[in-house]
């Protein structure tokens, strides 16, 4: 392991699962779990001793369960990135997740690889989800759940929507650059304008909120992925 090795937690109360997700992440030479908790409150004590980057989330656990963990670790952790992962599918569960500003949702079912791609990927800002939950969040709009501030549309340009409808993918800012052409540079000032614009701190909820208010559609996002 080296000094830039992400290191991870990981909360779970089914023990088979979490040590087997640690095996297979500590197999990883640029990836190491430093933290093993069965519940919220276990991970809340660990967090005190040892620092992380990035936390697999479970949601439905004892004691102290994802979400209720999560609203302090943001609070007292606020870079530490959450990665919820869990058996629920539902939407108003992933409209919670975006609308607690977490960095993304992954079923238990998900394959190695996209999960691999999206720890490693968080390192960097961005929404990250399996392809198998599009559909879902295409309804978060619906779902009365999800609270977005009211205002004004932001007015982005063309070649804004364009960084965000890639942002909502789950690519990092190097991806997008090498995939529009353009240097990283200029996806960050185009990053940092669209933040600018629409008064929020997180690509996480530009997306977001380009989902609800239609800004962006998720029929847009599929058709550019299926050109990748």
């Amino acid at each position: 392991m080296t000094e830039n090795t992400l290191k991870i937690a990981i909360a779970d109360d089914h023990t088979l699962f979490r040590e087997n997700l640690a095996l297979w992440i500590n197999a990883s030479e640029e990836l190491e779990v430093v933290i093993e908790a069965s519940n919220g409150k276990d991970l809340l004590d660990k967090l005190e001793h040892t620092k992380v980057d990035i936390l697999l989330l479970d949601i439905q656990m004892p004691v102290m369960d994802g979400f209720e963990a999560a609203k302090i670790i943001k609070r007292k952790y606020r870079k530490v990135k959450i990665l919820i992962l869990t058996l629920m599918d539902d939407i108003s569960m992933i409209s919670k997740v975006i609308e607690m500003d977490l960095h993304g949702v992954f079923t238990k079912n998900t394959s190695p690889k996209e999960l691999k791609k999206a720890i490693l990927g968080l390192k960097e800002d961005g929404f990250y989800s399996e392809k198998s939950l599009y559909s879902q969040i295409k309804n978060i709009k619906s779902n009365s759940t999800f609270v977005l501030p009211e205002s004004e549309h932001p007015n982005f340009t063309e070649s804004e929507l364009n960084i965000i409808e890639h942002f909502a993918q789950g690519l990092k800012a190097k991806e997008i650059a090498d995939i529009l052409n353009i240097s990283s540079r200029t996806v960050e000032v185009h990053k940092q304008n669209i933040l600018g614009k629409s008064d929020f701190d997180s690509m996480i909820t530009v997306v977001a909120y380009c989902y609800h208010h239609k800004i962006i559609k998720t029929e847009d996002i599929l058709s550019k992925i299926n050109k990748h």
